[in-house]
């Protein structure tokens, strides 16, 4: 056994090592207030498409650069996703993976403490109706949320 392989299965397993429940409702709730969704081109180029739009056109208006990346523009009075109208995502169908991945992020899975706090801003934590999501699927959510983050260049 390699030096990694038994300091990895020495470590304690997760605290939500039983498993987390969850079920999107729409309801719009990570879409508002301030906090950037970064972008990469192709998921520019799949907005663009959905919305039958030019790519130059879309990131004129919608899309910036900040911190030499890309992120899709906010509503400057309240912080709210540009793509947010009346409570919902109009380009949920092309969504980034950021919105595709909440809230399997490592920042919300870090302790019951971040989970328990996501969970007063979105219904579909815990909600009644949520699938049951087991240790493994999380743990594949939180890859392709780390993956994803790799392709925002700076």
């Amino acid at each position: 056994m390699s030096k990694k392989q038994k300091t990895e299965s020495q470590q304690p397993p997760p605290w939500y090592a039983s498993g987390l429940k969850f079920k999107c409702t729409g309801c719009g709730a990570c879409c508002t207030g301030s906090g950037r969704v970064w972008l990469n081109e192709q998921e520019i180029y799949n907005i663009a498409d959905l919305l039958k739009q030019d790519v130059s056109h879309l990131v004129e208006e919608a899309i910036e650069r900040r911190e030499g990346r890309w992120t899709l523009k906010e509503n400057p009075q309240n912080g709210d996703c540009y793509f947010l109208s009346e409570q919902r995502c109009t380009i949920y169908q092309a969504r980034p993976q950021q919105c595709q991945g909440f809230p399997w992020w490592p920042s919300t899975l870090k302790d019951q403490v971040s989970w328990d706090e996501a969970k007063r801003v979105c219904e579909g934590i815990d909600h009644l109706d949520a699938e049951h999501f087991s240790l493994n699927q999380i743990n594949e959510q939180l890859k392709l949320e780390l993956e994803s983050r790799k392709l925002w260049k700076r």
